[in-house]
């Protein structure tokens, strides 16, 4: 299984063919993918999850419902604010946390807040 930015299959052997599918069955692949790791990979969710957020950057809300389901919400919200740190604008960071936010507690929250302000100094003062 493999995911990244404009993708047609998680799966490179269908792809290879010419075997498309559609979003909502790439978010349901994302979703058992997730649920498998934290029963068998427990280590591997986080990586998992940093890979998922460029690829499906519009939807990180899904994500952070899976990643709670799954017992994983410190990864996401670890994972999450280093790559919303890592968007371009202030625009994209700002709508990405908006998605996110009703999801979240105000100590989560902020705990994302913090995470990402920090990345994103870490980033910039290169």
């Amino acid at each position: 299984m493999q995911f990244c930015k404009g993708m047609a299959c998680c799966n490179p052997h269908r792809e290879a063919v010419g075997l498309y599918c559609d979003l909502g069955h790439q978010y349901a692949c994302a979703n058992n993918e997730i649920l498998r790791l934290a029963v068998h990979a427990p280590g591997s969710v986080a990586r998992f999850l940093a890979a998922l957020l460029p690829v499906f950057p519009d939807t990180p809300d899904w994500i952070l419902t899976t990643a709670s389901r799954a017992g994983h919400l410190d990864d996401f919200i670890d994972r999450s604010a280093r790559y919303c740190a890592s968007l371009a604008t202030k625009t994209e960071r700002q709508t990405f946390t908006g998605i996110i936010a009703g999801h979240l507690s105000a100590d989560q929250l902020g705990r994302f807040k913090e995470l990402m302000a920090a990345e994103w100094h870490r980033l910039r003062s290169k």
